[in-house]
């Protein structure tokens, strides 16, 4: 389950739409605007309700019952599913479970992941550190207001309450029993038998966190904005700091939940580099040419030749981006906006980011991010080869060289540019999957802010997902967007 870090200041004139601009990392200034929900209180008896009732069923899926809680989206194994689906594609993408350079050589030993829903990242990225022998006295500790997560494998420490485990238990139980499965049913994964893992049941949205001052080496926030309202993103930084121990480090991990679409662009770190090493027929560099040139080039040469490889582009403040085409999806951004404006969250949480953790810089240090486009299918202008009216250096200009389309490695297609290797493909079409399945999960609010009924919501849900998935509607460039920031607290 998802939450994100954050202050109460919002992006100057945000106003949830997402006009036709560059990356949403360019320069931005900040305001003190904030976003109220209209929603009514709940009374005592519904609170008192909840208590005795903590999911409930809508439309077949399992969400969580308190109606002061703004996470929209459901608990069960679906949603489990393609929250896993996501966790992989976000490795696959950056390589390796913790990106921040802090623990490059050796990986931190306490780790508390917020949010931690069922898990898999921390059992995934306890498993990548066993493989290469550094698992040694690594602790896992996940926080979530739901009980989705396996329970623990060790005794408690670092001063929680214990207490908070037992009550996940039975919790679990009653999940199980509202249809939404239980955490091992529901992830399909337990953590290694040799794992020190440790799960605690609490409300993230009540400070302070049931953990002493300093009791982390690394705080990792996935997916976690649907959770983070305006007024909480202040006192979740400032809680994230608390607790981590001098030297320690953040990570956040998010994507943005509407759409835009990438034009065709020399990408930045490529524009003066040398063509990426020669395409085998699999896709795959051809044998002798992974490393020539290699030692010339620069990290952020080598970063976007990676990403390229995987069908992904490197995002800077010059990347061009613009509204979706496909009509589809600019429903779904205008709804969706909408829905989540009315509960104090925001909808493209990746351009929050990097200007809330600039404004704790008297506390962190350190700060960096790793910001990538992937395309939700295969793109018309790098199939064809660019030849148009391509952007470079944030100015328009007529290209004939396909030179940079070439760099998405893959075989010769005949008409000029390059088909997407397999794992590109795959990783687009794994990509794709994630966004029709949180259009999926979003159905309740999308349906009451779009007025449709529910056999029109039928009808649209049909169409799109006939359209995004069977007839490319994707390939003009629509794209999810991603991305990694860390800090380490001085």
């Amino acid at each position: 389950m998802p939450l994100s870090s954050g202050t109460s200041s919002k992006i100057s004139g945000y106003d949830g739409s997402r006009a036709e601009s560059v990356s949403s990392i360019a320069g931005t200034t900040i305001s003190s605007r904030t976003f109220l929900s209209s929603d009514p209180l709940p009374n005592p008896d519904q609170l008192a309700n909840n208590q005795a009732r903590p999911f409930v069923l809508r439309n077949g899926r399992t969400y969580i019952s308190d109606p002061t809680l703004a996470y929209p989206l459901p608990v069960d194994l679906e949603e489990i599913h393609r929250q896993t689906l996501r966790t992989l594609l976000l490795l696959q993408l950056f390589g390796k479970p913790i990106c921040s350079p802090e623990f490059a050589d050796q990986p931190p030993k306490r780790i508390l992941e917020i949010g931690c829903g069922s898990a898999v990242w921390s059992m995934l990225c306890y498993k990548h550190y066993k493989n290469l022998g550094q698992a040694d006295g690594m602790s896992f500790t996940g926080i979530d207001i739901a009980p989705l997560a396996p329970p623990s494998t060790s005794g408690n420490s670092d001063g929680s309450d214990g207490r908070r485990s037992n009550r996940a238990s039975s919790s679990s139980a009653t999940l199980s029993a509202a249809g939404g499965g239980g955490a091992t049913s529901g992830s399909g994964m337990h953590p290694d038998p040799s794992m020190n893992w440790r799960f605690v049941q609490h409300d993230c949205r009540k400070f302070p966190f049931p953990f002493a001052d300093a009791s982390f080496d690394l705080i990792m926030c996935k997916d976690v904005s649907l959770i983070t309202t305006t007024a909480m993103q202040q006192p979740l930084i400032d809680e994230y700091i608390r607790l981590l121990a001098p030297g320690g480090a953040i990570e956040i991990w998010e994507s943005d939940h509407t759409l835009r679409m990438l034009r065709p662009h020399v990408p930045e770190h490529l524009q003066n580099s040398s063509s990426a090493p020669a395409a085998g027929e699999d896709g795959q560099p051809a044998e002798g040419t992974e490393d020539d040139g290699a030692a010339e080039k620069s990290p952020e040469e080598l970063e976007a030749i990676e990403a390229a490889r995987l069908g992904a582009y490197v995002m800077t403040a010059n990347t061009p981006l613009s509204s979706p085409l496909n009509h589809f999806l600019v429903e779904y951004n205008a709804w969706l906006s909408k829905a989540l404006e009315a509960r104090s969250l925001s909808s493209m949480p990746c351009t929050l980011i990097g200007p809330i953790m600039l404004q704790e810089a008297e506390a962190l240090t350190g700060m960096g991010n790793k910001r990538l486009a992937v395309p939700l299918s295969e793109v018309r202008w790098e199939r064809e080869g660019v030849g148009g009216v391509v952007t470079k250096d944030g100015k328009a200009f007529i290209s004939t060289k396909p030179s940079f389309s070439n760099l998405h490695l893959g075989t010769e297609n005949g008409g000029g540019g390059k088909s997407l290797g397999p794992e590109a493909q795959a990783l687009r079409r794994t990509a794709l999957m994630t966004v029709v399945q949180m259009i999926q999960s979003l159905e309740h609010i999308l349906r009451d802010v779009s007025g449709k009924s529910q056999d029109e919501w039928d009808a649209w849900l049909g169409k799109m997902m006939n359209d995004l998935v069977r007839e490319n509607g994707t390939s003009w460039g629509e794209c999810l967007e991603v991305g990694a920031w860390w800090a380490k607290r001085r």
